[in-house]
């Protein structure tokens, strides 16, 4: 049972350069920073490759999933803060905000962050989510 407060089981990925380029097949993004590291470097973008935005989204969904199956969002407002790169591991964690009880349903807010390994704060995100009761 979820409750006001309590924190959501975290979700990590290892950020790979395969996985890099299967995202920009599929969105149809050549952009050379997300395939090339020298490209990224003369951008002054860091040392290495630079992963798509709609990916580290994916990463949050991933978690929502995983805490709420079944679920559906509703809302998502996402802000991005930093950059992450190939080979960075990302963890996806959260906090139940507030739970607002319907029918036969709940809408649970959640305030999630993607941070890398470094522990920099990539992706700052705040979900409703709509988790029907069993």
């Amino acid at each position: 049972m979820h409750s006001e407060g309590s924190s959501l089981k975290s979700w990590d990925f290892l950020v790979n350069q395969e996985s890099m380029n299967t995202w920009a097949e599929i969105l149809d993004d050549p952009n050379p920073i997300h395939l090339d590291i020298n490209s990224a470097r003369l951008l002054g973008l860091g040392e290495g490759t630079i992963n798509q935005g709609p990916a580290n989204i994916a990463y949050i969904m991933n978690m929502i999933e995983k805490n709420f199956p079944g679920s559906q969002i509703i809302k998502m407002n996402n802000k991005m803060t930093n950059a992450i790169l190939e080979g960075n591991l990302v963890t996806v964690s959260g906090q139940i905000l507030k739970i607002q009880e319907q029918d036969n349903e709940s809408i649970i807010s959640c305030s999630i962050n993607l941070k890398t390994d470094e522990n920099k704060v990539a992706v700052i995100s705040e979900v409703d989510v709509l988790v029907p009761h069993s």
